[in-house]
């Protein structure tokens, strides 16, 4: 009843409250407490703003680029940046001829900004007057086209036909895909810019324009006080990597106070050896460096080109890699090139079994006993199976698998007595090559190991050796409350029809609601056989 009385109530309240509600935004309401003759009170509901169509916004922005006002042709020259279609790329490029800087920047910023969301230009004329503004005045303009070098490089360099009219007559005539002579004459002037993100880039880039870097250019860059411009100029040598005044500038940077410069020279020597062998010197001089990680390269390198290297060198080496903590870029190249200092670079990597760092231990690993022969030799690995890390005694039984084969009684057991479960899952496929005593030695204990893949593991070896007593081994096997085991021994016993294959049989028919009974039955019916 009160329910009904509340609702009932509602109801009047929101009817009361419709009546008030003005039916226009004109309506005049009375005031409830004044007289008939007060002043009536007027609410006025505003419309909703209209909204802007993206055409009409284009076209604001298009008469904004005209305004007397630079801070109305920059903000037209940002607003455009939003909008992506071909006629906003033309009015931005349009605005690349304007006097102030500031709407040139906006205006090339916006078509960068088109080039990044999937709108580049592909016009050829568009995209070279883009790239004209290499050469303007002002620096953040040339920065943001050198930047866009790589969105604007296939449009400039499209060949195909074009229609031209000469004399009334319209005729079609081919375009060279070959770079404008002012351009070109433009892009060899940037080599030598002012600002050193502008050098940078057309360093990166000139070979995708096929601009040739001039020898005069290379040369003053090669003495650049930028370090990016250094860097980037080191990679570019090869095609003057013969001439004299370039051999003597990385000469020169192979003395350089920075460290990363001196590791790019080592780089950059051992890649021009065949152009001058002044490079191959210049690697000798750097194995004296006082940093012992631009010395390590230096010197693998010349041992890579069949050069001895001093064994007070290798002994550098040697403490360098023992003092790193973990791998880096440089350091997994030194490690990995080691292996070219022969006789030497082995006992650095020997040296290298003891490292605190698992995986220096086990690429060291792998190259002593590669470099050694140590497969054939129990006494350079096993210590390995020894390492407390499961990936470095992984990377060491992937490799003897295979390699070493008639492990002695006294080597298996080494392996059947470890700790680690992957070692002796190792001894057990040992057993395939081991000696006829040494397999009735050791077969037992691995037999009753506490993994499930050691004890698969013997079983598999046992059956596929047909050692005295295998058949009863197969049979305790067949009863394990364990699936594995149970298919080991029936996959055992499939491979002898005479002996095995009966005793299987036997199996099923005192155990016929076993899973490994109606595996069983299936593999038989395979090799047809009728349990």
């Amino acid at each position: 009843m009160i329910f009904r009385i509340f609702l009932f109530s509602s109801f009047a309240f929101l009817f009361e409250l419709s009546a008030q509600v003005p039916i226009s935004p004109s309506e005049v309401i009375p005031n409830a407490d004044s007289d008939v003759g007060d002043q009536n009170t007027t609410i006025a509901i505003a419309p909703p703003p209209a909204r802007s169509s993206e055409e009409k916004t284009i076209e604001r922005a298009q008469e904004g680029l005209k305004s007397a006002e630079v801070g109305s042709r920059v903000g037209a020259a940002k607003l455009l940046g939003k909008y992506r279609s071909i006629k906003t790329s033309i009015l931005l490029i349009s605005a690349l001829d304007d006097e102030s800087a500031l709407v040139r920047r906006a205006a090339m910023v916006s078509i960068a900004e088109h080039a990044s969301n999937g709108f580049p230009v592909y016009d050829k004329a568009l995209a070279e007057k883009i790239y004209s503004k290499l050469g303007d005045p002002d620096v953040e303009v040339r920065r943001e086209v050198s930047t866009m070098i790589p969105r604007i490089i296939s449009p400039m360099r499209r060949s195909g036909m074009e229609l031209i009219e000469i004399n009334g007559r319209k005729v079609y005539r081919s375009v060279s895909s070959a770079m404008r002579p002012d351009l070109y004459k433009m892009t060899q002037d940037a080599f030598l810019d002012k600002d050193a993100i502008v050098r940078q880039n057309v360093l990166k880039y000139h070979t995708y324009l096929n601009v040739s870097l001039p020898l005069l250019s290379l040369d003053k860059l090669l003495s650049d006080s930028d370090l990016g411009v250094l860097l980037t100029a080191l990679d570019r040598i090869s095609s003057s990597a013969s001439q004299p005044r370039i051999v003597n500038r990385v000469k020169a940077l192979s003395k350089h106070a920075n460290k990363g410069i001196r590791l790019k020279v080592v780089a950059v020597a051992r890649n021009a050896n065949s152009y001058h062998s002044d490079y191959r010197g210049i690697l000798r001089e750097m194995t004296k460096d006082s940093d012992p990680e631009v010395l390590s390269m230096a010197a693998v390198e010349l041992a890579r080109f069949g050069e001895r290297v001093p064994g007070k060198v290798v002994e550098q080496i040697k403490n360098f890699l023992l003092g790193v903590n973990g791998l880096s870029t440089q350091v997994t190249t030194i490690l990995y090139t080691v292996s070219s200092l022969g006789v030497d670079g082995a006992e650095i990597y020997k040296a290298l079994t003891e490292h605190s760092s698992s995986q220096i231990r086990a690429i060291a690993w792998q190259r002593f006993i590669n470099l050694s022969g140590g497969w054939r030799d129990s006494s350079v690995w096993l210590p390995a199976t020894k390492d407390p890390d499961p990936k470095v005694r992984k990377v060491v039984l992937n490799g003897l698998r295979g390699q070493s084969n008639n492990l002695s009684e006294k080597q298996l057991g080494v392996l059947v007595e470890s700790g680690f479960s992957d070692v002796r899952i190792f001894a057990a496929q040992s057993l395939l090559d081991a000696t006829q005593s040494t397999v009735e030695s050791l077969g037992f204990d691995l037999l009753i190991d506490e993994d499930t893949i050691v004890r698969s593991t013997t079983i598999r070896a046992m059956s596929a050796r047909r050692v005295p007593g295998w058949l009863t081994i197969m049979k305790r096997s067949l009863l394990d409350t364990d699936y594995v085991i149970q298919r080991s021994a029936m996959d055992g016993l499939l491979g002898d029809r005479k002996e095995g294959v009966p005793v299987l049989i036997d199996y099923i028919s005192k155990n016929p609601q076993s899973r490994i009974s109606n595996l069983a039955k299936i593999e038989l019916s395979k090799i047809g056989v009728q349990p």
